[in-house]
């Protein structure tokens, strides 16, 4: 259920603004989920309100494939993480604005371009929000949710 209202917030948004794009490209990172999903002999395929959703394992996490209802493109790929799982300079961004926050959820999210962002969900008292965190620790609210 997390993850899918994290999938969900960050997808609509997307299909409503373009991403402000970095220089963190990783094409490599890319092709690899291109190839797993491809090659792979066990994919569940959703439909939701906004989007196909083609959910696959990925080097042992979650992945999935998101593409859209409306023309069939494909709009990125994303990786569950767990907490443990982000990188330090991610980790250390969430402890340094959000140390008292829960991490409900978090994902790396690479569209066809090869960009890199990574998302996480948080949570505290009655405040739940999901941020974007640069892969150098820029740490920004995209989107606000109402518990």
């Amino acid at each position: 259920m997390k993850n899918k209202i994290l999938v969900t917030t960050l997808l609509v948004a997307l299909s409503i603004t373009s991403f402000a794009k970095e220089k963190n490209v990783d094409a490599r990172l890319f092709r690899d989920l291109s190839s797993t999903l491809k090659n792979s002999s066990q994919v569940h395929w959703e439909i939701k309100d906004q989007y196909q959703q083609a959910s696959f394992t990925f080097m042992n996490k979650t992945a999935a494939a998101y593409y859209s209802l409306e023309d069939n493109q494909l709009i990125g790929f994303g990786i569950q993480l767990n907490k443990t799982d982000l990188p330090q300079v991610i980790s250390g961004a969430l402890k340094n604005k959000y140390n008292d926050w829960q991490v409900v959820d978090a994902i790396t999210f690479i569209d066809p371009g090869g960009y890199v962002s990574y998302f996480a969900q948080v949570h505290k008292d009655n405040k739940t929000f999901v941020l974007k965190i640069t892969r150098n620790g820029k740490t920004s609210v995209y989107s606000r949710m109402h518990c």
